[in-house]
């Protein structure tokens, strides 16, 4: 699979989640459509939310409730979208949310692999773990952000770096749609400062590239260990998104 493959594969997910066509991403100007919740699109706890921003390629795109439609094309039709995620345009969105009686509930950075680079060799003694053996974790506090045990985007793919019998870390992999698996890392606070994320994630990335799926990693901006371990992976910063939830 090459990047310009993988690239194309996320694009037309994404066109699949914010309710648009893969050329849109090519024309420079943002996009306004409802949230319609079309079959193959990722599916998550803000499934069908008032609200979701995506920005790709330079664009913004607003998928959102019919109510609120018009205020944001009227606000950001000539916005550009490189920084839609500044503060201060989050801000005002979120103003105009609690209106509605909602709000912003996260703006995660979203990573892609590049095919390009050599595989990766395990650093360390590994286990791997198939869909049916991830579930011997289920309730193991260690391992939240790599393994979810979710019904809509079940974990599909695990592997463990070992310290004799003892675990140093594991990523994870969830099928969150047919064609792009999203990965998990979590390191033992013991083990950690030695290269087990980037070494498991890259072990990871290139099992499911394998496997002819698209892995993609996902983080906060704030959150500079977990950027570093993508970048170390081998993966390369590709879109943005934020989701909406009801005011708590």
């Amino acid at each position: 699979m090459t990047k310009k493959e993988i690239i194309e594969i996320a694009k037309k997910q994404l066109a699949l989640d914010f309710n648009c066509n893969v050329t849109d991403f090519n024309n420079n100007k943002n996009i306004f459509n409802t949230n319609t919740l079309i079959d193959g699109r990722r599916i998550y706890r803000n499934d069908g939310c008032f609200f979701k921003l995506l920005a790709i390629n330079g664009i913004a795109v607003f998928s959102a409730d019919e109510k609120i439609l018009p205020w944001l094309n009227e606000k950001f039709q000539g916005c550009d979208g490189e920084w839609i995620f500044d503060y201060q345009e989050l801000k005002s969105i979120d103003k105009k949310l609690m209106e509605f009686g909602h709000e912003i509930s996260g703006t995660p950075h979203y990573y892609l692999p590049n095919p390009e680079l050599p595989k990766a060799e395990s650093k360390f003694a590994v286990k791997w773990f198939e869909k049916d053996e991830i579930f011997q974790f289920k309730g193991d506090k260690r391992f939240g952000e790599a393994l979810a045990f979710s019904e809509i985007y079940p974990d599909i793919l695990a592997v463990v770096a070992m310290d004799g019998d003892k675990i140093m870390g594991m990523a994870g992999a969830s099928e969150d749609s047919k064609t792009m698996w999203q990965i998990g890392i979590d390191v033992i606070p013991e083990y950690r400062g030695r290269g087990v994320a980037t070494n498991l994630v890259s072990l990871l990335k290139d099992e499911i590239l394998g496997r002819g799926k698209v892995p993609f990693y996902g983080t906060a901006e704030s959150h500079n260990f977990s950027k570093q371990v993508a970048f170390n992976s081998g993966f390369f910063p590709f879109w943005a998104e934020a989701a909406s939830r009801k005011c708590r």
